[in-house]
Order: structure tokens, then sequence, then C-alpha cells
């Protein structure tokens, strides 16, 4: 158990900002699981969902105010383990075109890798351990998990798993725990890198922000286009210019 509660280069609990944070957390906790539940709703809700560039501190996705699945979910283990919970990650490997659901758009499937990875924090409690992913945050899921399973809210009590709402199919393998994802942290992006990765959390921003309701995924991503079109057209016409988009006029 020692091991899940060591500090590692990239889950850096020793962090000034991040013991300050913990500390403002646990005033309003009674024990660990109140303080587990609490701290997985700030990160939750505070750290802002966005994709490629993992390669970050616990701290520095705590000064960035956003971060992937694997940022937001490390952040959460230093909180943990700060306040000396065992803590640690599960790493799921799953089909990336097809696990994202409806939210990965037909412009961005492409752009997403055969085999992607997953990640979510675990916290040993009441003798066992508990799977809890901080992943999506509330604004991203209340204007987008009415068309897509995969951004519904999580929420969790302390007492249950509580994670990515998911197609069993899509996913290959699911570890934990694991103490350290160190070596993954450290591994440079295959797919998600340059004007597609912009344009990717362009468009997360998008949904995040957007609240004209659509009846289906494609009429949401022709929202998207045009609004692409309008406010960034340099990215636009860089992503038509290299055949991303479809045979349309937008």
């Amino acid at each position: 158990m020692e091991e899940f509660l060591k500090e590692t280069e990239f889950c850096d609990f020793s962090n000034e900002k991040i013991k300050n944070l913990a500390e403002h957390i646990a005033k309003n906790c009674n024990g660990d699981r109140e303080f587990a539940v609490s701290a997985f709703y700030w990160v939750r809700d505070n750290i802002l969902y966005r994709v490629g560039n993992w390669q970050r501190r616990a701290s520095k996705t705590l000064e960035e105010k956003e971060g992937t699945c694997t940022n937001k979910s490390n952040l959460l283990v230093a909180l943990l383990r700060y306040k000396k919970i065992p803590a640690g990650y599960g790493v799921m490997k799953v089909y990336g075109q097809t696990y994202f659901g409806p939210i990965a758009t037909p412009m961005f499937t492409k752009f997403i890798g055969k085999i992607s990875t997953h990640t979510y924090a675990v916290v040993f409690l009441d003798g066992r351990w508990m799977k809890c992913d901080p992943d999506v945050d509330k604004k991203f899921s209340e204007n987008t998990s009415y068309f897509s399973y995969t951004t519904e809210l999580i929420e969790w009590d302390g007492h249950n798993d509580a994670i990515l709402s998911f197609n069993k199919k899509d996913i290959l393998e699911d570890k934990f725990p694991i103490e350290s994802i160190d070596p993954w942290m450290k591994k440079e992006s295959k797919n998600a890198k340059g004007i597609a990765l912009k344009i990717a959390n362009t468009y997360i921003n998008f949904a995040r922000n957007n609240t004209k309701r659509v009846s289906n995924v494609e009429e949401f991503e022709a929202l998207f286009l045009k609004y692409l079109k309008q406010k960034y057209p340099v990215y636009f016409y860089l992503f038509k210019w290299k055949n991303f988009l479809k045979a349309k006029k937008y």
C-alpha cells in the first residue's frame, strides 16, 4: 500500500498549490471519505476537459485549469495522496474511434488512434478499491450529454464505482490499481497534435458553451463548422485545404 502513497515526478503533491488546495477542501470534511468525494467534485468541475498535451505534472494541471482524463485523474490522486489516502490509477485500452461515442463527430474520428488509452482514478476506502473518474466537467456535460452518452455527468458518493459511460465492447483491457503512470505521461502523442489538436480543443470549448440544441451529431458538427469558419477562418481553411472536411459548403 505504501506505493499508493508515494510522490512521483508527475504526481507532485508536495507542491505548495496542491497542498493549499487540499487543505482548503479538507476544511469542511469529516474523514477520508468526505475529503475524497469533495476532491473528486473539485477536480471534475474546476479542471476543464481537453484532449492532448497530457505531459503535465499535477501542479501544472492545477495551474492550467484544464487537462485530459489522465491529467485530471493525476491531480485527484495527488490531492488524495497528500492527505494520506491510498490512491492510484486505472488504465483502459479501448477502441479509440468508437469509444468516445457520439461526441466524436465524423470529422474528428479519423484523427483518433485505432487503440486509445483512458485513465481514471482509484481510491482505497473501506478496505477496497473504488473507481472514481473526474473526466467530464459539469458544463461540458450539460450542453452535450443530451446527444452523447459518453459525456453524461459522473456522480460519486464515495461508496460505489463511478466511471465514464461507455460501450463495454469497446474496452480491450482494464487494469487497476496502478501505482504510477509516469512512464505513460512522458510519451508523446502520435495522433493528437498540430492543427487537428487545436481544432479538436476548439470544438470541445464550443460544445461546452453552446446552448443551441440539435437533433443529431451531424447537425452539431455542421453548427461547429459554421462557428469555426466565422471565428477561426485560418483553422477552417487549413482543415479544408488538407481535405479533412466533407465536400459541403459552410
